[in-house]
């Protein structure tokens, strides 16, 4: 399933939404606030001396917090001048202004807050990022909509004033929610709270449902179902075609049937690409050691600690990107015999012979 995840993922963002990356940068650099310049940070490295990181994680009630301590080690094993500090932050927003503002040397993303911090739109209106940059895309996670079966509610348009959590305060989740529902024109009474006070209002049956932004197979999806049996809302094609032509970021990602407990029918919904987001402050070596390391000679490390992604194709995620990679990812890329689509490679990548 996760390979044909990640295949499927490959032709699922639109040309249109590449070329609107273009394949410049501003010229200007972030500076990291863990590494201190590129030049700095490049000269430790190659002089074998400590090089300084803040890597910011998702929340660690998430699944994924795992895999971004798990991924330190394994650049680490490898690299051993990274010294690296996994730091817990509040969600893809706040990583995304850390990495922006360098508080935090790379961290954790999702496609749609790294198209609009790069394009400066929605949450980022006006405040365009041309320094960022990706270094690489590792799991595709689904906006899935869960509603009690109890509620008799199959279709988004059933959602229309009940009293139903959007996803944690100040989430992904939320902020894709909404802008879902506003699009197609509905309108539930929204119950505001965190992730575990919207799963206790689930349970106390306060709430009709809840959104969980997260992998295909999720615990908080399973938790929800062990307390009131869970019912996942299918999207219909014209409301998926309508939602991704709006926001090129988000793909179509299909939840199979009898993933959990009495969904027996495969589910149909939209999702987003988790990701490493960086800036230009990194330098091109780093880059390319971080992805060296992840996708090959460390990557048994972080797979023994997520296992649940160590079959996605990392290739396949990081072309779909909807802006520029790093230039440290060009040059991996591209040593290992991998044609990377022009738009995606930036103005300073330097040809390594």
């Amino acid at each position: 399933m996760r390979k044909l995840l990640s295949l499927a993922l490959a032709t699922a963002l639109t040309v249109s939404a590449l070329a609107g990356c273009g394949g410049s940068s501003s010229g200007t650099s972030t500076q990291a606030g863990g590494s201190g310049s590129q030049k700095d940070t490049q000269a430790a490295a190659e002089s074998g001396d400590p090089v300084f990181w803040t890597v910011a994680a998702p929340p660690a009630s998430s699944a994924l917090y795992p895999y971004w301590v798990s991924l330190g080690e394994a650049i680490s094993s490898v690299y051993p001048q990274y010294k690296i500090t996994v730091s817990e932050s509040q969600g893809a927003v706040a990583i995304t202004k850390s990495v922006r503002n360098g508080d935090a040397d790379f961290g954790n993303s999702v496609s749609a807050t790294d198209y609009e911090s790069y394009h400066g739109v929605g949450t980022f209106d006006g405040q365009p990022s041309q320094d960022s940059r990706m270094l690489f895309y590792y799991e595709v996670t689904a906006e899935m909509f869960c509603v009690t079966k109890e509620s008799g509610i199959e279709t988004l348009a059933d959602l229309d004033g009940k009293k139903f959590n959007p996803g944690g305060t100040g989430t992904s989740a939320e902020d894709i929610c909404k802008k879902i529902m506003n699009l197609l024109g509905y309108e539930p009474d929204y119950f505001t709270a965190s992730q575990a006070d919207a799963s206790d209002a689930y349970s106390n049956r306060e709430i009709v449902g809840t959104i969980k932004l997260g992998p295909v197979v999720d615990s908080y999806v399973m938790q929800l179902d062990a307390a009131v049996p869970v019912n996942l809302i299918s999207m219909s094609d014209e409301e998926i075609a309508r939602i991704r032509e709006e926001f090129p970021y988000l793909i179509e990602v299909t939840v199979p049937g009898g993933t959990y407990d009495g969904v027996e029918e495969d589910v149909k919904t939209v999702g987003t690409p988790q990701g490493c987001q960086t800036t230009t402050a990194l330098s091109q070596e780093d880059g390319y050691h971080i992805c060296k390391a992840v996708f090959e000679d460390g990557k048994e490390v972080w797979q023994a600690a997520y296992p649940t992604g160590a079959e996605n194709d990392y290739v396949a995620l990081t072309l779909a990107s909807t802006v520029p990679l790093h230039a440290g990812t060009v040059q991996y890329l591209t040593e290992a015999g991998v044609e990377v689509p022009e738009e995606l490679i930036p103005e300073e990548y330097v040809p390594v012979q």
